[in-house]
C-alpha cells in the first residue's frame, strides 16, 4: 500500500507479509490459504523509494530505500494491527503490492 512519502521527490509504501516456521526451525513461505497456527509469524516493511527509480523501472537494493524500517517476527493479528495503527488509521485500503506497483 502506498502511504504519504516525507519528500516529494520519493513514493512510500508498507508492506505485509507472513511465514512460518517449518519443523526444523527454518522460515519458510505460507500458503496462500493463511492459517494461522503457533509457527505462524508476520513481518511490516515501510520505506521510500525516489521517484526516479520508480520511473526509469530501476532496480531497487535495500540500500536504495530510504527511512525503511523492518519489523518480523510478530506473532499474531492483533501484534500486526497494532503496529501497522502506528501507520495507518483506516486498514481499508490494504491491497495485494501487485494493484498498487510497491516496488519494495
Amino acid at each position: 500500500m502506498e502511504i504519504p512519502s516525507t519528500s516529494d521527490d520519493a513514493r512510500a509504501f508498507i508492506v505485509l507479509g507472513a511465514y512460518r516456521y517449518d519443523e526444523n526451525g527454518r522460515a519458510t513461505a505460507v500458503s496462500n490459504f493463511l492459517s494461522i497456527d503457533d509457527n505462524t509469524r508476520f513481518f511490516l516493511r515501510t520505506g521510500e523509494i525516489e521517484i526516479e527509480y520508480i520511473e526509469n523501472d530501476w532496480c531497487i537494493a535495500d540500500e536504495d530505500i530510504i527511512n525503511s524500517v523492518y519489523i518480523n517476527n510478530i506473532k499474531s493479528i492483533k501484534e500486526l494491527e497494532y503496529e501497522l495503527s502506528k501507520l495507518l488509521d483506516d486498514f481499508s485500503g490494504l491491497d495485494v503490492a501487485w494493484k498498487c506497483d510497491c516496488p519494495i
